[in-house]
């Protein structure tokens, strides 16, 4: 007499459950793994788009006039800068006589993004040349 089985054991089930389990637990951690690091992504991009933003809005800034300060932003974000000069401040040279009109420095500018929400935007720093006008428009060499 044959001995005929229909169907599967409990033990079979089981073990095809467990190992469907741990498949799906891999799936779901590996998903979740890849939104983080999507979070992540989008964050960096966040505030590289921030610090390009600030850094046309200071294109135009003379550290040398304004050393440190601020700009609110429509949106209510706050851009700053600070600056600190690199060694002493020295007249331009002049063409053709030497004598120049401005007085130059190195500044290191630190610009730093707050954010609506209070949440900060790494600092970017960069160096600028400061420059102050010896002389009066008017006066000629």
């Amino acid at each position: 007499m044959i001995n005929r089985r229909d169907g599967f054991s409990l033990i079979e089930a089981l073990v095809a459950l467990s190992i469907a389990a741990m498949t799906l637990t891999a799936i779901f951690e590996l998903q979740t793994q890849m939104v983080r690091a999507q979070q992540r992504a989008s964050l960096a991009l966040d505030q590289i788009v921030a610090q390009e933003n600030a850094l046309a809005l200071t294109r135009d800034l003379n550290p040398m006039a304004e050393p440190e300060g601020a700009l609110t932003l429509p949106g209510g974000d706050t851009v700053r800068w600070q600056s600190r000069t690199y060694g002493r401040s020295q007249t331009n040279a002049g063409f053709p006589n030497g004598n120049g009109l401005f007085e130059v420095q190195l500044y290191s500018v630190t610009v730093t993004i707050y954010q609506r929400g209070d949440r900060q935007v790494v600092p970017l720093t960069f160096d600028r040349v400061g420059w102050r006008r010896l002389v009066d428009a008017g006066e000629t060499f």
